[in-house]
């Protein structure tokens, strides 16, 4: 209660709406109105019970709250951002295990109206998509740089007769290129032929930072319920049915495993990053706060090396116990991921592509009749499959 009443008075000076918010939002997720994060685990271990469709007893409180979320937001372009960092006053919305490299800008819409926006994706992004979605979480439409390119400015619309509706930004950053949007280079937005108002980029960021940790806390409650004690798993995809996510890409597949971590030891991975192909958008790890879904730390391809590169990744609670396990750091192929405090730890293998049926795309068959198994996802990745070791 004493976190509560701090989280808003620090934001008192900023006005009013983002006080109500974030009361509403608390009450409304921690009454059971949980948001489910894009890498939800399921109950890892041999015997898993798949959660079959329709099972999710929490989706009609979901679509209440992020229902009741869209129309607080309503009125303006871009107002709400979601930018992971581990630079406390850059971190905004740090949930659902994204990268480093990612942002995320949202803007809010009335079911019924039509969205217009126009502009380009930025020349400087690796990866790039406007994505819409209902009050269920769930995608409805979405054009990526697959389509339109960068640097080419085109104008797309969106509209749901279903419910309200958001639609996302998603902006992959590169190393050389580390800063967020500006003004500029965001969409511009028009409702039913009204011109929007684009909000500043620290409004967005505040709007994100008082959303994050009644999401947070929401999150971990539900997770809660679905972690077991079973650790030290090789990577695996877990099953569609168990994902049924909020703001999920449709380019992005996940590998998911959970490392103790206990008494210094280290979880040591393995593998090549892919070679580059049409297509093939991102490669990387997060170290993860599975209590939260919040990364803690993160590496691109970029990072590991480049496209091809082969890797050794050092997952540990702090640098001493990596060099204790190998860890070389004028080695060029290691690279450190460090977890640092978390409670439960958890470490994720995002891989982006927007060409149907590579990488982990390939066994979207499999995910749908269940978790993939190591063997499955390894026969498909081949050396791009990261192998696991304890030190």
């Amino acid at each position: 209660m004493m976190r509560m009443s701090i989280h808003y008075a620090h934001y008192t000076r900023y006005g009013r709406q983002p006080i109500v918010l974030a009361i509403t939002t608390v009450s409304l997720l921690v009454a059971g109105c949980t948001p489910t994060p894009d890498v939800v685990p399921d109950q890892a271990g041999g015997s898993v019970v798949d959660q079959k469709p329709g099972e999710n007893s929490r989706a009609p409180k979901m679509e209440r709250a992020l229902g009741f979320v869209y129309k607080l937001y309503r009125g303006s372009a871009w107002n709400i951002l979601s930018h992971a960092s581990d630079d406390r006053r850059a971190n905004s919305l740090n949930v659902a295990m994204p990268d480093f490299s990612v942002e995320y800008w949202v803007t809010a819409f009335k079911k019924d109206t039509t969205a217009t926006l126009t502009g380009s994706f930025p020349t400087w992004a690796r990866y790039a998509a406007l994505t819409a979605y209902g009050e269920d979480g769930m995608p409805f439409a979405s054009v990526n740089m697959a389509d339109k390119g960068a640097g080419r400015t085109f104008t797309t619309t969106f509209t749901s007769t279903e419910s309200d509706f958001v639609v996302l930004a998603r902006i992959y950053r590169t190393k050389s290129h580390p800063a967020s949007l500006t003004q500029a280079e965001k969409f511009a937005v028009t409702v039913d032929g009204e011109p929007w108002k684009t909000a500043s980029e620290t409004k967005a960021r505040l709007n994100g930072k008082v959303l994050e940790w009644p999401i947070q806390h929401a999150v971990g409650h539900a997770l809660a319920k679905q972690l077991t004690s079973e650790r030290d798993m090789q990577m695996f995809r877990p099953a569609d049915a168990s994902l049924p996510g909020v703001f999920p890409n449709e380019d992005a597949r996940y590998m998911i495993t959970y490392p103790s971590l206990k008494g210094g030891q280290c979880a040591v991975f393995r593998g090549r990053v892919p070679e580059a192909a049409s297509g093939r958008e991102f490669y990387g790890f997060m170290a993860v706060e599975m209590k939260t879904t919040a990364t803690v730390a993160s590496l691109s391809d970029e990072d590991l090396g480049g496209w091809g590169s082969t890797y050794t990744v050092f997952a540990c609670r702090n640098e001493a116990n990596a060099r204790s396990a190998g860890y070389d750091s004028t080695d060029a192929s290691h690279h450190l991921l460090l977890a640092g405090d978390v409670k439960v730890p958890g470490v994720i293998l995002r891989d982006l592509n927007s060409a149907a049926g590579q990488g982990l795309k390939a066994t979207d068959a499999w995910a749908e009749r269940g978790r993939v198994a190591p063997e499955q996802c390894q026969s498909v990745l081949g050396e791009a499959y990261p192998t696991l070791s304890f030190q």
